[in-house]
């Protein structure tokens, strides 16, 4: 698939799964160390990448009333859900607006803080997206990314995604071939993009659920693009064998989720 196909999967999944999205805690926790990592004064222009519900922008709108914080995002279902959560939460201070990461219109030097919440790995170039976005940034501006470690959601992630391979013909609609799931990948990435410090914490997050929470996750996420190609027939067949593959790591009925996170900063 080219990009633009990617690109067309991404949101039509996004739209589909915005009203679930919010039942995954794991966003929101890691939202919450994002923007607690960020301490700044004064009147601060935001841009939150890839916003999603709004997770990290309401918090940003929420620590720093008196500046502005844009949220953007590809779909518009996202969005939506986004806004509404603003004006419940009566935050005048954060904008959502749908558009492309990849083509924004904005002058360089124009952010204090730019964000990124499990978004960057989508985004077809990484490596010429992160220079851009570092562009935007002023001085002694800030551009805060999350991803997940490569032990999170496994080892029922994997098989997931190996049954879909093996049996089905699927791929993970993801722009890059690179998930930042490693230290290293994401040194890497920094590097190429330019003579930048940054520094890596990694977040521990874990919670014993059920093998229908399970496929819940997977349909309130990007999981859930692959599973919208199969059949109606193929989907009951793939989740009867699913469900069996992953109840055999069950304890009292129950799967231990591991959804660790690494949150990187990377500084002007």
């Amino acid at each position: 698939m080219n990009n633009t196909d990617i690109k067309q999967i991404i949101e039509d999944t996004f739209d589909d799964v915005s009203s679930l999205y919010d039942i995954n805690e794991y966003f929101l926790i890691t939202a919450k160390k994002m923007v607690n990592n960020l301490e700044y004064k004064g009147y601060l222009n935001i841009l939150d990448l890839s916003c999603g519900t709004g997770n990290v922008a309401l918090l940003l709108a929420s620590k720093f009333k008196n500046s502005k914080v844009i949220g953007v995002d590809i779909s518009s279902s996202m969005i939506e859900v986004a806004s509404q959560k603003a004006k419940d939460l009566r935050l005048s201070n954060v904008q959502f607006i749908k558009a492309d990461v990849e083509n924004l219109d904005y002058e360089d030097k124009t952010f204090d803080i730019i964000t990124c919440g499990f978004g960057l790995f989508f985004y077809s170039n990484m490596n010429e997206s992160l220079k851009s976005f570092m562009k935007l940034l002023k001085n002694d501006g800030v551009f805060t990314f999350s991803s997940f470690t490569k032990e999170a959601f496994n080892p029922y992630s994997d098989i997931f995604l190996d049954s879909l391979h093996k049996d089905y013909g699927l791929d993970y609609p993801k722009g890059s071939n690179l998930f930042l799931e490693t230290e290293d990948e994401i040194n890497d990435l920094v590097k190429i993009a330019g003579k930048y410090r940054h520094k890596i914490e990694k977040l521990e997050i874990s919670k014993l659920i059920t093998v229908e929470q399970w496929w819940d996750t997977l349909n309130s996420a990007g999981y859930k693009g692959m599973l919208n190609q199969l059949s109606k027939d193929d989907l009951e067949k793939f989740k009867a064998e699913h469900f069996k593959d992953v109840s055999k790591f069950c304890k009292d009925g129950k799967i231990n989720l591991q959804t660790d996170t690494f949150v990187t900063k990377v500084f002007i």
